[in-house]
């Protein structure tokens, strides 16, 4: 089941993340003053991203698929938005063993990157359903719609009182790539809000410092961080997954890795395209 966790890893570990105490502010007050402006744009419309995903054990290495993002404005309820699309597609070769085809859309306030609307088409293994969130930013309440392909149940939810600044499983992709990691250091925690299958947990990226990383495309300046896990069946709580963000305005994860319950999984930024900014961050 490569494919099966990794598309949350891509997005700084969606539904992954966990919600335990942190010695941070709760965000609801760290937001009191409803001020959900960005710290700084590394991307617009245009970019787009394609990682390449692999698993380890031991000597074992296996090439399970491909995971794809990309930006583009539309317009949604009269509102500009951008639109943010997260794909994980297992190649043909695999499917006999395990077929994925994920596809997740958010549609994000183009200054504050709020989410308005939140989708998750999901096919893994058989495995099929749909989600939707809907927000209505004026009363702070998500409307959520579920439906299960395979038992054809269908269920309607509201989420009440819900963070005005918090992200869905793929604006926090976005949202993460925003933070001035430089004015932070080693151990410091950054809290975000995250709505995840009808919660909402207070959750948080650990800075680790910077560090020079070398991938397929190059050599790299990084930021290295952190985010904290959910107990699930792949994952183990805990910090187990760090990524690395090229240390330029773009902040693109170039390599995303995570220790599994048996082996680790790897995503390595494989090509990309309309980045806002030069990638200074390459020294090799």
């Amino acid at each position: 089941m490569i494919l099966k966790p990794i598309l949350s890893v891509s997005i700084f570990a969606g539904s992954f993340f966990s919600g335990a105490e942190i010695d941070t502010p709760h965000n609801k007050e760290f937001y009191s003053t409803g001020n959900c402006g960005i710290e700084s744009k590394a991307f617009d419309s245009g970019e787009s991203l394609t990682y390449k995903v692999y698993y380890n054990a031991g000597p074992m290495w296996l090439t399970g698929g491909e995971l794809y993002f990309k930006l583009q404005n539309e317009t949604l309820d009269d509102k500009q938005v951008l639109h943010g699309i997260g794909e994980a597609v297992t190649y043909k070769s695999f499917d006999w063993f395990f077929k994925v085809r994920d596809k997740f859309d958010t549609y994000m306030d183009v200054n504050t990157l709020q989410s308005y609307k939140f989708s998750r088409d999901i096919y893994e293994g058989g495995y099929t359903f749909y989600r939707s969130y809907d927000w209505n930013r004026n009363t702070n309440t998500i409307t959520s719609y579920y439906h299960n392909r395979k038992s054809g149940q269908k269920k309607t939810t509201t989420l009440n009182n819900v963070d005005p600044c918090g992200v869905d499983l793929l604006s926090a992709f976005y949202w993460a790539r925003t933070i001035d990691y430089s004015k932070y250091s080693p151990g410091d925690k950054i809290p975000v809000s995250m709505a995840v299958d009808d919660e909402e947990h207070d959750l948080y990226l650990r800075f680790e410092g910077k560090e020079k990383y070398k991938t397929k495309l190059g050599t790299f300046n990084t930021f290295k961080v952190k985010p904290l896990l959910l107990e699930g069946s792949v994952f183990k709580e805990g910090e187990g997954m760090t990524i690395w963000v090229t240390d330029d305005q773009n902040r693109i994860p170039v390599r995303i890795e995570s220790t599994l319950r048996v082996g680790r999984i790897t995503a390595d930024l494989k090509s990309f395209a309309g980045a806002s900014y030069p990638f200074t961050s390459k020294v090799e």
